[in-house]
């Protein structure tokens, strides 16, 4: 009979983090209603370790040079890419291999199945601005919640980009940047590397 310690011992070891890749879909997008919220749920996806974010719904040009003007100052990789077929995209990158995530209060609570989630290699995680087809529900391997609690997809959205990273992605090194913040106890502390 294994001992609780040999069992926590085995446990460790199955769920150690194989995630390579991470990119967010945004699903609905419209210009004047959502610009802030997608524009924050586009800095807080590169912030927190994703590739890119694809976001559904009405081309925001602006949105898209306020996004690629940050990663150009404070580095990347990371790009915003716009598409109008949110079935047709999100087949396309099941194709790819990813494991498609809905971000929902509706569905299975994180702290029962990150460790599942950090198996995979490469996931899509899915955030809602609108009300989300039930198809949506049905293409994805995993519902997920953070919380079954009303509450903003920019929050679930850093909270499961942390998890599923156990906290290394806020010591990511960001390539051709050209500014970056040293941390300090008190004051500002820029440097500009370019």
């Amino acid at each position: 009979m294994f001992k609780k310690y040999e069992i926590y011992q085995i446990h460790t070891v199955i769920t150690m983090n194989k995630i390579k890749d991470i990119i967010v879909f945004r699903y609905g997008h419209r210009i004047v209603r959502d610009y802030r919220v997608s524009s924050h749920c586009s800095l807080v996806s590169r912030a927190l370790g994703a590739s890119k974010i694809i976001v559904c719904g009405e081309e925001d040009k602006s949105m898209k040079e306020s996004v690629d003007d940050i990663t150009e100052r404070w580095g990347g990789p990371f790009e915003v890419i716009f598409t109008d077929n949110w079935k047709k995209e999100l087949k396309k990158i099941k194709k790819e291999n990813y494991k498609l995530i809905h971000l929902t209060m509706y569905g299975e609570q994180i702290n029962d199945i990150e460790n599942e989630i950090k198996n995979e290699e490469k996931i899509c995680i899915i955030i809602g601005s609108q009300k989300v087809e039930r198809e949506v529900y049905e293409l994805c391997d995993y519902n997920v919640s953070v919380t079954s609690q009303p509450h903003s997809e920019i929050a679930a959205l850093a909270i499961i980009l942390d998890r599923l990273q156990d906290g290394k992605e806020i010591k990511k090194e960001f390539s051709n940047a050209k500014t970056k913040i040293l941390p300090q106890k008190n004051g500002k502390k820029v440097i500009h590397l370019k």
